[in-house]
């Protein structure tokens, strides 16, 4: 068993790139779950991740943005819990004026 404090997590993000920061919660045979964190770009990114054996489950808990997939444009806000099945290429963005923060899990299916 572990517990952690979403807090502590935001003092710890990992840096991907200028837009993307992440911290890693647990770690699992079968799962990965953590924190990320989408600031505001000036420009959007068209590029779009999808993972291949993996399904997502994203809970927004604070901030506003929008999850982009299969042609549609979802606005996101906190409380919002996503599904989205393994293979399905997707992005999310931070809106404008504020940080986007997700609590995700990757679950191998």
């Amino acid at each position: 068993m572990k517990i952690v404090k979403i807090a502590t997590e935001l003092k710890r993000l990992r840096k991907i790139n200028d837009e993307i920061r992440y911290a890693s919660c647990f770690e699992e045979k079968h799962f990965t779950s953590g924190v990320i964190v989408f600031r505001p770009t000036k420009t959007s990114n068209p590029e779009r991740i999808s993972h291949d054996d993996k399904d997502v489950v994203c809970h927004v808990l604070e901030g506003r943005g929008r999850l982009r997939l299969i042609g549609r444009r979802i606005q996101l806000r906190p409380g919002t819990v996503c599904h989205i099945p393994r293979g399905t290429a997707h992005d999310f963005a931070a809106g404008k004026n504020d940080e986007l923060v997700l609590f995700y899990s990757l679950i191998k299916s």
